[in-house]
């Protein structure tokens, strides 16, 4: 690596080589020594200058002898003034930076940012340290410009934009960089307020805003009137200002109310047409407008104002309105003259004010009536017909009718059938409409009529007159037989038939026969002579006659207005005899068995018909031949001839039944019936199919009700289990000792499971329906369960290391078989501290967490989070109680260590050609040493190391026993260059790891190349 330069063969002075050999001490040294000449450096540029302007400014460095090995530099500073130097490419020059001169001949421009005299120094300078200095001095100042402040009209608007011209024209174009050549310009306002606008862009008092040169058409909003005096400042680009001012008159916008009434007059509840014109002196003005009604203090009531939407106004309520013609509506319930105030303001303050004078009248209307028969009876129904008519608009218009009755007696009704008071006022209807009229007395009838709206307005009186004669009717008796068996009812229709029809007077009458009978009215029997009400029209009655012979009926009936008829018919009646027998098909049953009970009736003289009634000793259900229930005490129809009902058992006992039949005449005959009913049973048995087992486990239990006798009754069961503990399962539920449930008739199956350890002394209770109760015991021996097993952990037999998993499997086995529903769980401890964890099923288990353990053979991970060796405890118990420990020992391998440390040292020193340098990363050294563990030893070394001029990191891969280095070091090269700048990892990062012969890899040691 090292250059050696050979000796030359020239002659050179001797105080040259003295002179080389001094120099010889850096690696740099150049092959060929160069001359030493001075240089001039010169600039032109302008005297004066605008800020922001750019100052064209030329410089020349001349050397007295060009030497190719010879470098130019400058740089400059400002003394005074603020500015700075642009390339001509555009590129900022910053103070004090060093630059390389490489044409001898250029130009930058300088750009002045505030005005005044501008002091600033340039210093050149070779590489042989010959220097030279500068001074440049520039005079900054602003470009002038024009600046107009116009207003477009003499009198302003308030709340109006109103034109503002500005005009702004530059006589040299200078650019500060960040405005780009725009005015920056602000305002304020004096004796008022407002705001400027450019189009929709509001501008706020005292904030800047841009605007570029030319003319911008502004707008102003005064918000308050008076004479406003408006400043506006422009600045421009370059820094130079320019104030303007204009006086502003600002004034309210004038505007014209009109409102006008299409008539004087309004009929009550009707809409009247109101015209409202709103006029403006600039349509085109941002004024708002507002408008409200009120009524004057003179006006009789007030009304609704609708606006020309429909909408209602509330008087002295304001809403938006925008100038133009409109039609409000005006309405009144109220009689009487109005003035309607309209006042319009706008957004300034200014109110307007117009009225009109309307008069709201009533609607007329018309009243007619008639009645529809002048002649009528009392108490007859006559109907009186009125009309209301009006040409107004009545939609809000209400009207009541009222009377007086002037002659006679009667009542108003409506046509609902609803009694009308004398002198009450009553609604109606518009148009045509009827009410009835019931005259009370004889002689002439007077009724007056007057109908009255809703505002007072009463029309009538209307006057209708009647007369009114004597009630009068005709009376008929018809019986349904004329002929008919003793004692047997006839139906008989007494018809009254009124003359007027429908005057429904009341009537009383009595009957006279010549022989013993009675007469039922509406329920209630009457003998002769007895009196009794009828009603108009069919009167239905029952007659019946207990003794033989010819019955002449005659009839008197009196009405309420006096009036008396007769009418009379005969019946004939005969005597009437019959047989009754009865007996029970069975004189001995069962609770709830059945038996027939049969009837005969056989007439001997005569035909009628037959109820039957009954008494009873004990308790049974009887039903008919229809299977209906009957009670005791009850009468019900029978036939003649055959017929059978039937009695069902309910309860044990003798039963005594007496039956009473009785024909149409109310000839009666009995028969006694007696029953003997014993009561239900059934057997009851209970097996179960082991007599020993273990808690826990569930027993069948086989069970079977036989019923004696007739049978059909439902059962319930409970069981007691003693001082034992157990639960006892039917069809899927469970049921607790005590607890009643349904079981049915035959064989049927439950469980019991046992749960403590005993003798179990179960007694199974059968209730019937029929209240017989059956027991049944069965005995089970319950003894407590145990698992024993045999336990067993092995490990995988790869090496271990920290943070690699590696299986543990654990082995169950239980020595007498193992029973599917128990169940184990596995703990573990260290001895010592904490080394690891168990992965299983998807879950991480810690020490001391439960772990649910599969019978058999079970493999899980095991992560150990040290590298030094350790002991687990294993403990496994099973749901029987029974459990194992067991110790298992982990050896742990340790991955190798590695110590790095990167060096930059120097090395070959002395002589013409200075130092050679290396870069070196030692792996081993007097502090540290990288090593192997577990009689592993160390393989390989890797080093990722940055590489400067690539900018990359290069990797590197060593055999171990490649390294350099005497002692304890161990040293690998990363390169050796002749010179220091060549160095491509000097200062740099590197990354170093080394592996073993097991394999493994050792953390990564980082850490930066040091300078020795």
């Amino acid at each position: 690596m090292k250059n050696f330069i050979r000796p030359t063969r020239f002659s050179i002075a001797a105080i040259l080589a003295t002179f080389v050999l001094i120099l010889a001490c850096s690696k740099d040294f150049e092959d060929v020594i160069k001359d030493d000449f001075d240089f001039s450096f010169t600039e032109e540029h302008p005297e004066e200058n605008f800020v922001f302007e750019n100052a064209r400014t030329t410089f020349s460095l001349v050397p007295e002898k060009e030497i190719t090995t010879v470098d130019y530099f400058i740089k400059f500073s400002s003394d005074r003034g603020r500015g700075y130097f642009l390339s001509m490419e555009g590129d900022t020059i910053r103070e004090r930076d060093t630059l390389q001169i490489t044409d001898r001949n250029w130009a930058y421009n300088y750009v002045a940012i505030d005005t005044g005299a501008h002091k600033i120094r340039f210093s050149a300078w070779d590489t042989n340290t010959r220097k030279k200095e500068l001074e440049l001095l520039y005079n900054a100042k602003y470009a002038s410009f024009s600046f107009l402040l116009n207003k477009g009209v003499n009198e302003f608007i308030i709340n109006s934009k109103n034109p503002v011209n500005v005009t702004l024209l530059r006589d040299k174009e200078t650019e500060n960089p960040d405005n780009k050549g725009d005015f920056e310009v602000i305002y304020q306002i004096e004796n008022g307020t407002g705001k400027l606008y450019l189009g929709n862009e509001v501008f706020d008092v005292g904030k800047p805003f841009i605007l570029p040169k030319g003319i911008s058409e502004l707008e102003y909003l005064p918000e308050n009137l008076g004479e406003h005096k408006l400043i506006v400042t422009a600045k421009a680009p370059d820094g130079a200002t320019l104030t303007e001012e204009l006086l502003l008159n600002v004034l309210n916008l004038d505007f014209i109310l009109n409102a006008t009434a299409s008539s004087t007059q309004v009929e009550l509840d009707t809409n009247l047409a109101i015209a409202i014109d709103l006029k403006t002196q600039d349509e085109d003005s941002e004024v708002e407008y507002e408008i409200s009604h009120s009524f004057s203090s003179t006006s009789a009531g007030s009304g609704t104002v609708r606006d020309h939407n429909g909408g209602v106004m509330e008087p002295g309520q304001y809403r938006t309105i925008v100038p133009n013609s409109y039609n409000y509506t005006f309405t009144s319930k109220d009689l009487g003259k109005r003035k309607i105030y309209f006042d319009v303001r706008d957004s300034n303050g200014q109110v307007k004010q117009d009225s009109v004078e309307i008069e709201v009248a009533n609607i007329p209307f018309t009243f007619s009536g008639n009645s529809e028969s002048n002649s009528v009876f009392v108490n007859e129904r006559t109907q009186f017909n009125f009309n209301i008519k009006s040409n107004g608009n009545t939609e809000n218009i209400e009207y009541s009718i009222s009377y007086e009755i002037l002659e006679g007696n009667g009542r108003i009704a409506g046509i609902n059938g609803n009694t009308l008071q004398n002198s009450t006022e009553y609604p109606v209807a518009l148009g045509n409409f009827s009410l009835f009229y019931y005259p009370e007395s004889l002689g002439s009838h007077q009724v007056s009529f007057i109908v009255t709206d809703n505002y007072g307005q009463e029309v009538g009186p209307v006057l209708i007159d009647l007369e009114t004669k004597q009630n009068d009717f005709t009376v008929n008796i018809t019986p349904s037989k004329t002929s008919e068996f003793a004692n047997i009812p006839v139906n008989v229709i007494i018809d009254i038939n009124e003359i007027p029809e429908g005057t429904n007077d009341s009537y009383e009458a009595f009957y006279s026969s010549g022989r013993n009978s009675s007469l039922r009215v509406n329920g209630t029997e009457y003998g002769p002579g007895e009196k009794f009400l009828l009603s108009p029209n069919n009167n239905n009655v029952v007659y019946t006659g207990t003794e033989a012979g010819q019955h002449a009926i005659v009839l008197s009936v009196e009405s309420s207005t006096n009036v008396t008829h007769t009418a009379n018919t005969a019946i004939n009646y005969n005597q009437v005899d019959f047989l009754f027998t009865g007996g029970s098909q069975k004189s001995d049953i069962s609770v709830g068995e059945i038996t027939s009970l049969n009837f005969n009736i056989s007439e001997s003289i005569g035909s009628s018909d037959y109820t039957m009634r009954y008494s009873i000793s004990g308790n049974a259900i009887i039903t008919n031949e229809n299977g209906t229930q009957v009670s005791a005490g009850n009468i019900y129809d029978v036939p003649k001839g055959n017929f059978n009902w039937e009695l069902l058992g309910t309860n044990d006992g003798n039963i005594t039944l007496t039956f009473y039949v009785q024909n149409d005449t109310g000839l009666e005959k009995t028969v006694d019936i007696t029953i003997n009913v014993e009561p239900k049973n059934f057997n009851f048995t209970a097996n179960a199919s082991q007599s020993q087992a273990n808690t826990g486990d569930t027993i069948d239990i086989n069970f079977n009700i036989s019923e004696l006798g007739i049978g059909g009754d439902t059962y319930v069961m409970y069981y007691s289990s003693g001082g034992s503990n157990g639960t006892f399962e039917y069809l899927g539920t469970t049921y607790a000792a005590g607890e009643s449930f349904s079981v049915p008739i035959g064989t049927f199956q439950g469980k019991y499971t046992g749960i403590s350890e005993s003798n179990h002394s179960i007694e199974f209770t059968v209730r019937s329906s029929s209240e017989v109760e059956k027991k049944a015991d069965v005995n089970i021996q319950f003894d407590k369960y145990e698992e024993f097993f045999d336990f067993n952990i092995s490990q995988s037999s790869e090496d271990k290391y920290e943070g690699q998993p590696f299986t543990l499997t654990a082995v169950t086995n239980a020595s007498t078989g193992h029973d599917p529903n128990i169940t184990y769980e596995m703990t573990f401890t260290f001895t010592g501290a904490s080394a690891g964890y168990i992965y299983y099923k998807s879950r991480l288990y810690r020490e001391g967490d439960i772990l649910p353990l599969d019978y058999g053979s079970t493999p899980m991970q095991f992560f150990p989070e040290t590298d030094e060796n350790f002991t687990i405890n294993f403990r496994v118990e099973n749901s029987t109680g029974i459990s194992q420990t067991l110790s298992e020992s982990i050896i742990m391998f340790k991955k190798p260590q590695v110590a790095a440390k990167g060096e930059k040292r120097n090395i070959s020193c002395g002589g013409l050609n200075g130092c050679d340098y290396q870069v070196r990363i030692f792996t081993c050294f007097d502090t540290n040493c990288s090593e192997a563990y577990n009689g592993a030893t160390l393989q390989q070394v890797e080093i990722r190391i940055y590489n400067r001029f690539d900018r990359r990191w290069d990797t590197k891969l060593f055999n171990y026993n490649d390294a350099q280095g005497t002692g304890v070091d161990r040293i690998f090269l990363m390169e050796e260059e002749p010179s220091e700048g060549k160095l491509r990892y000097l200062d740099q990062r590197y990354e170093v790891r080394v592996q073993d012969s097991n394999g493994e890899w050792s953390d990564v040691e980082k850490g930066t190349v040091q300078r020795v």
